[in-house]
Order: C-alpha cells, then sequence, then structure tokens
C-alpha cells in the first residue's frame, strides 16, 4: 500500500473541529439516549491508573519507530493493562504488541511491507484465559486508499465482538484519515462504539447484557493503549 502525509485532509478537518469540536458517527442501533462510560486517566500519560464507570484499573503504553539506513521503517509499540469490574472475577490483565514494516520512497511517501498487527494476550491470576483480541489494517476493494482502516476481532468469555475502524464525523462529509473511533459488531449488528477525539468514550445501548459490557470494555481498554502506527508516522515526520 502506498501512502503519504495528506496534511491538507488533517487541516481541513481541524477548521471544522476548531469551530466545534470533531465528534464521531455513533451506530442509531446504540439508540437514542445510549449509555456513555468514560475512560478517565487517559490524559497523555503513558503510565497510570483509570476509570471507567464501575470498571478501573492501570495501564502502561509505548511506542515508536525505527529507521534503517534511511529507506526500511520500523513502527512498534507495547502496552500492558489490568482491569477489575463488574462480571469479572479475577483482574483481567492484558498483554499486547504491535508492529508494521514499511519502504519509505522518498518526500514523505511510503510503501508498507508488513501491515500492522496488533495482538493482546490475557492472564488472570497469572493464568492464561481462552480469550483473544485482533486488530489489522485492511486494504484492497472496499477500503479507501487514503485513509488507515482497522478491523479486528475480540472474543472473550463466550461473547465474539467484530470491531471495525470508524471515520465518519456528525455534522460534516469531512471524514478522518485516521480512525476517530471503533465500532463493534456482534452477528452483523452494531452493539457499542468506542470514541477516541479526546478521553476514549465507550457507547452502549441502555440495558446492554452485563457480560457484552465487560467484552466491550475490554476491547475498549485494548484500543485506549493502542498506538496506532498512523499517528507515530505523524509524529515522528513531526519531530
Amino acid at each position: 500500500m502506498l501512502r503519504h502525509t495528506l496534511w491538507l485532509g488533517i487541516l481541513l478537518l481541524a477548521g471544522c473541529s476548531a469551530i466545534q469540536p470533531a465528534r464521531m458517527q455513533v451506530p442509531e442501533s446504540l439508540g437514542a439516549n445510549p449509555q456513555s462510560i468514560e475512560f478517565r486517566g487517559f490524559s497523555g500519560w503513558n503510565t497510570g491508573r483509570f476509570e471507567a464507570g464501575p470498571y478501573s484499573g492501570t495501564f502502561r503504553q509505548t511506542g515508536g519507530r525505527t529507521d534503517v539506513f534511511d529507506t526500511v521503517i520500523e513502527r512498534y509499540a507495547l502496552a500492558r493493562f489490568a482491569v477489575r469490574g463488574p462480571e469479572i472475577t479475577s483482574a483481567i490483565e492484558g498483554r499486547c504488541g504491535m508492529d508494521e514494516q514499511a519502504l519509505s520512497l522518498g518526500d514523505g511517501v511510503e510503501m508498507t511491507t508488513a501491515p500492522m498487527a496488533y495482538r493482546c494476550e490475557f492472564t488472570a491470576d497469572g493464568r492464561p484465559i481462552p480469550a483473544r483480541f485482533e486488530l489489522q489494517e485492511v486494504t484492497g476493494r472496499g477500503t479507501a486508499a487514503y485513509r488507515y482502516e482497522r478491523i479486528g476481532e475480540i472474543a472473550l468469555g463466550g461473547e465474539v465482538v467484530r470491531i471495525r475502524s470508524a471515520h465518519d464525523l456528525t455534522r460534516t462529509r469531512i471524514g478522518t484519515i485516521t480512525p476517530i473511533g471503533y465500532v463493534f459488531e456482534r452477528r452483523g449488528r452494531a452493539v457499542g462504539a468506542l470514541e477516541l477525539n479526546g478521553r476514549p468514550v465507550l457507547h452502549m445501548a441502555q440495558g446492554t447484557d452485563p457480560g457484552l459490557a465487560r467484552t466491550l470494555i475490554v476491547a475498549a481498554l485494548a484500543l485506549s493503549v493502542f498506538s496506532d502506527p498512523a499517528e507515530i508516522s505523524f509524529d515522528a515526520d513531526g519531530a
């Protein structure tokens, strides 16, 4: 996949958000008044404690890039977290890693050689549990060449939820290049949405099953500590 840092698109989006903060378009299936849980504690720090409604825990994250001979670019990220709350007998601990490789073609143009892959393993009381989380870059037919689109899945406690990146905003047709959030789907229907513009906020339908809510919380946490390589790219280019 060929990429170019599209600063024009970012400036256009910034111009819109200068009038009113950009908001993610939440799926209608969550209802007119969805339950919204804000993840407090994610304020630019790479380590700390968080609270999300009745859930709480700790997190640690790091990410960066390495340039080999100014040609091969390797982006990486590591994250760990622990969460406690309803439907969680023992604290669930997640250990996550991301990697991506690309070739620099000059003038800000890159060709991805190993697409982004992000995965988490889970334990409780120090023992592995039958759960998985994965997220990856998706390209090709049906995807926009100018966007960093992601798809994935979480399986936890008998729940299997699909994940896709969200780029659409309210009150404007201008979408985002990098994900502004993620939509969670079960059996083809949206059951939750995570908004990442500012503090992470998880939206769910009122009366969501507690087991499903727990799965969505863990997925939202894994995504909240995820260092997207597209963001790492922007940071490095602007340094």
